[in-house]
């Protein structure tokens, strides 16, 4: 349910990534709290065009905990992947290295493909209210954050910013997070590889 916090609209759209970055690392931080080593790997869906092998025939089953006023959830994790029409590797090698786009313009478009391997995997991944239940949702945001991060670090590209108001770039709930204190991987302490 934490995921529909992000928001929407015009703000939501320029929180996308920096929020996801933050989730990513708290879910990462108390993967870490139970087994030191522990990390989110990336799922590279333009080049691996299918579902990593490990999770194609893991069915499982995950308890929501409740929050204020909603009960526990049990959400049976589904995929119904039909992975034709994923964004390709050109496509993303493109993004990568484009220059011209503002922050805007490209997270737009980066989320645009980020939607699309959601809606083709299908199933729990389509949901926003339960697709962090899938360890997919992990691993496609991981890849997602690496791509934004090799966009970043062109120099071209590092005066790019978020355009938020000192408090639509507070990432709730995550209050004092904001969208600088994620805004550069190196400064966080991780790589992508």
């Amino acid at each position: 349910r934490m995921h529909v916090q992000m928001g929407g609209g015009a703000v939501g759209r320029q929180r996308f990534l920096p929020w996801h970055r933050d989730f990513l690392l708290k879910f990462e931080a108390a993967m870490q709290n139970i087994k030191h080593e522990a990390f989110i790997p990336y799922w590279h869906w333009s080049v691996d065009r299918a579902l990593p092998p490990w999770l194609v025939n893991f069915d499982f089953t995950v308890i929501v905990p409740a929050t204020g006023m909603t009960a526990p959830t049990i959400v049976n994790v589904v995929r119904h992947p039909h992975l034709d029409g994923m964004p390709t590797d050109a496509q993303i090698s493109l993004l990568e290295t484009n220059t011209t786009m503002n922050y805007t313009q490209f997270t737009g478009v980066l989320e645009s493909y980020h939607d699309t391997v959601h809606n083709l995997v299908g199933g729990t991944m389509g949901d926003i209210m339960i697709s962090p239940c899938d360890p997919l949702f992990w691993m496609h945001h991981a890849e997602v954050d690496r791509i934004c991060s090799i966009w970043q670090a062109d120099p071209a590209n590092q005066g790019k910013r978020p355009a938020l108001s000192p408090t639509n770039a507070i990432l709730d709930p995550w209050d004092p997070d904001t969208v600088d204190t994620v805004a550069s991987i190196t400064t966080l302490g991780y790589d992508y590889v």
